[in-house]
């Protein structure tokens, strides 16, 4: 594997602004002012910080990650869109016929979940124990797994990924106003994440762009931190050097590529926070924190040169893109497009553990999202999106689980308690990944990878005395290209 490489960049320039032009013709509906041109329109009203070398390779048309697995026919690598077991038949309570016929979806079992479904409790009682060593050949039956407890919190996140693949210049998603042609709505926020993650397939280097604008009356201040990378800049798509996986790995370490400090926004003007080349059958990917003293309107936009007028200009046009549509009706599957309610799942789970030398097992479901067959549903709800684009946030990308695993040793007198925590991936389909990032475990870093031949993680093994308890804590954001779903096991031996 590649050894990863970071940047760290903090800028010390202040906050600026320039002197407002009118409002361009066109411009109007965007609620933004164009640059004038005869301004350098990133000196004018975007201070970012420099994302070092950017350009991607061109990669060949069926994209073959370094560990030899092609994912699909198109190039696209698998995510949460692609059947959850091969194993397992559709069998859903209506035709396949429900789902959209451009979509790319299959469920594997019958929808059984709802809103009542979702677990908000902030603890969870002592866990029942299932006899038995586990095993992840074959996977254990998803039946035997209880409701992960936690519930979301956090800021909402602003996640572009519909269309996945773009073919042409274009807004790729956006607030600031319903899409002529696929609806959403207008939604202003003050603080709020960013995830993005997308594919060039126009045929030519392209220039992905993330700004906001300012549609008060009085000018606002803004700022934001995090990490987008190119393919080329990670050195590719295999399992360790993937922009998703340097994306996750910097998130979680709260370390910020790119640093914009707090910057005053005149009304109707826009600000870069973020921008990047992105060569044809490439892939980019992204994650940022904004924060404003006032709501602010968000627009993720390809173009074809890295000048902001032509950004703003295109903020209006909907980028050409093959759309994954959910089904219907909604919310099973589909891509995201939206802004989903929250940025991370926390939960805690109290776990009594058996005497040594037992062989149990108890697990948790994670990572679930309606349409699954799960009776917990953990994608949380679009608070805007693309009508045709995940009502929930399927796959829960760019977001956090955040789990306490309080453990107590049940054994009497002058026993032991020995436990080990395993995260694993539910799926049996050959392809590259099911999950590749990193997480922490109490702090410590460790590289989370789930393939066909290793579906799980160990996260640590504990050995407790009698009466003894000690609480685990694992954070982990969910990185792109991963698959659904997930399972937290303890398992004693």
């Amino acid at each position: 594997m590649r050894p990863s490489r970071y940047t760290l960049v903090l800028l010390t320039m202040t906050g600026c602004s320039s002197p407002t032009p009118p409002v361009a013709d066109g411009a109007a509906d965007a609620g933004v002012a164009l640059v004038d041109s005869t301004v350098d329109s990133t000196r004018d009203s975007s201070p970012i910080a420099p994302d070092g070398p950017t350009g991607d390779a061109v990669a060949p048309a069926d994209v073959t990650d370094r560990d030899g697995a092609t994912d699909r026919d198109d190039g696209v690598p698998f995510d949460a869109l692609e059947p959850v077991d091969a194993t397992m038949a559709f069998d859903a309570p209506d035709s396949a016929a429900a789902l959209d016929a451009r979509s790319d979806v299959r469920v594997d079992s019958a929808d059984v979940g709802d809103a009542a479904a979702r677990d908000t409790s902030a603890d969870s009682g002592p866990s029942p124990w299932i006899s038995g060593p586990l095993s992840v050949s074959p996977l254990p039956p998803r039946s035997e797994q209880l409701p992960l407890p936690g519930a979301g919190q956090g800021p909402p996140v602003f996640t572009s990924n519909n269309p996945e693949v773009f073919q042409g210049d274009g807004l790729l998603f956006g607030t600031g106003r319903a899409s002529m042609t696929r609806g959403g709505a207008r939604l202003a926020l003050a603080r709020f994440g960013v995830y993005l993650h997308h594919l060039n397939r126009s045929g030519a280097t392209k220039v992905v762009s993330l700004i906001v604008t300012n549609p008060n009356a009085t000018p606002v201040t803004v700022s934001a931190r995090g990490s987008g990378y190119n393919q080329t800049e990670t050195g590719g798509l295999g399992l360790g050097s993937s922009p998703d996986f340097r994306v996750s790995d910097e998130w979680i370490q709260g370390r910020a590529r790119t640093v914009v400090p707090s910057t005053t926004v005149a009304p109707s003007r826009p600000l870069l926070l973020w921008q990047n080349t992105v060569n044809n059958n490439a892939e980019v990917d992204g994650r940022f924190e904004v924060e404003a003293s006032a709501p602010v309107l968000a627009y993720l936009v390809v173009t074809s040169t890295a000048d902001l007028n032509e950004v703003v200009r295109l903020s209006t046009v909907d980028a050409p893109g093959i759309i994954a549509r959910s089904g219907r009706p909604p919310p099973p599957f589909g891509r995201e497009a939206g802004v989903y309610e929250f940025d991370t799942w926390r939960g805690s789970i109290r776990v009594d553990v058996p005497a040594a030398p037992t062989r149990a097992r108890v697990g948790w479901m994670v990572n679930t999202a309606t349409g699954s067959g799960h009776p917990q549903i953990q994608a949380f709800r679009a608070l805007m999106a693309y009508d045709d684009s995940a009502q929930e946030a399927v796959g829960m990308y760019g977001n956090v689980y955040d789990l306490d695993v309080a453990l107590r040793c049940s054994a009497g007198g002058a026993g032991t308690c020995r436990v080990r925590l395993v995260f694993l991936s539910h799926l049996t389909a050959m392809i590259s990944r099911y999950w590749d990032g990193v997480g922490l475990v109490d702090g410590a870093r460790v590289v989370v990878r789930h393939t066909p031949t290793s579906p799980s993680s160990t996260l640590g093994e504990y050995t407790l005395a009698a009466g003894a308890s000690r609480t685990v804590r694992f954070r982990a954001m969910v990185p792109g290209l991963t698959s659904i779903p997930q399972a937290l096991y303890a398992e004693t031996f």
